[in-house]
């Protein structure tokens, strides 16, 4: 997309949002001449680290760096949309309520994560299914990324008043390369190779485990080679400075989450004290 036309973009969205936090304080920052913490991620975790995802570096020999004013801005009103529309189910309560399925359950550093509609049962049982090749546009994962509506939501437990603390995008591609994403280079996405879904819920119980692992488990392995993941952190109680894209973050741990935004978890890169077990998604 052109300059001109992000611009006009922009200013046709904003007029439409009103008050948008992310856009208005990055233009902000512009005016002064600096840029903020969401522009200028810094922390380049490999997204092949975590026993859970692929092995191939998309990123190999690059580096995050600050992003330029305009597509800063741009990001931000990407971010200020999708936020709104996350926000619309502040509780997976909620969000079930709504449609969304839990496709896996709370994992320390990043919560739950829920799907609009999301992989069936029916899906994965039809005699027609290719596991090797799967094709979920009908669930809800295709391979278009739209940053105002991310595919996941996640939270902050496993129960209905479980508090929502971020959300991520889920996109397939044909190129054997991650999605073009947000402006810059700051996004990097991973993937889960193969996932093993229980048959009878299709919720996901494996990652990367075996097809005779799978199947004794009553689940069936599927390739996922092709979808990209990518995690966000603009909730205003639930940021993460260090990197925006971050796979995981420290605020979330011990069954739930820390919501206070003063608390140093949301700029520090430590993990340190948090239960580890289950981490990878």
């Amino acid at each position: 997309m052109t300059t001109g036309r992000r611009i006009v973009g922009l200013i046709v969205a904003a007029l439409v949002l009103g008050s948008c936090t992310y856009y208005t304080r990055a233009t902000d920052a512009a005016e002064h001449g600096t840029t903020p913490w969401w522009c200028t991620s810094t922390e380049e975790i490999p997204v092949t680290s975590g026993p859970a995802v692929g092995s191939v570096d998309y990123y190999a020999g690059t580096h995050k760096q600050t992003i330029p004013a305009d597509d800063c801005r741009f990001t931000s009103l990407q971010f200020d949309l999708s936020r709104a529309y996350a926000l619309q189910w502040p509780t997976a309560g909620a969000a079930t309520a709504a449609g969304w399925r839990m496709a896996t359950p709370y994992i320390p550093g990043m919560g739950t994560h829920h799907f609009l509609g999301g992989i069936t049962p029916a899906m994965i049982n039809d005699p027609s299914f290719d596991r090797n090749n799967p094709i979920f546009d009908a669930a809800g994962l295709d391979d278009k990324f739209v940053p105002s509506r991310p595919e996941v939501l996640q939270f902050d437990g496993n129960g209905p008043d479980a508090k929502l603390v971020g959300y991520d995008y889920y996109v397939r591609t044909s190129t054997g390369q991650p999605p073009a994403g947000f402006p810059g280079n700051n996004d990097w996405w991973h993937i889960h190779p193969w996932i093993c879904f229980r048959k009878t819920d299709a919720t996901m119980t494996g990652f990367n485990t075996s097809d005779s692992a799978c199947t004794a488990s009553g689940g069936i392995n599927v390739n996922m080679a092709n979808y990209y993941m990518l995690h966000v952190w603009v909730l205003d109680d639930m940021t993460f400075e260090p990197d925006v894209y971050a796979g995981m973050i420290p605020c979330i741990g011990g069954g739930s989450a820390i919501h206070d935004k003063n608390d140093p978890c949301h700029t520090s890169r430590s993990m340190a004290g948090m239960d580890m077990a289950g981490m990878g998604m």
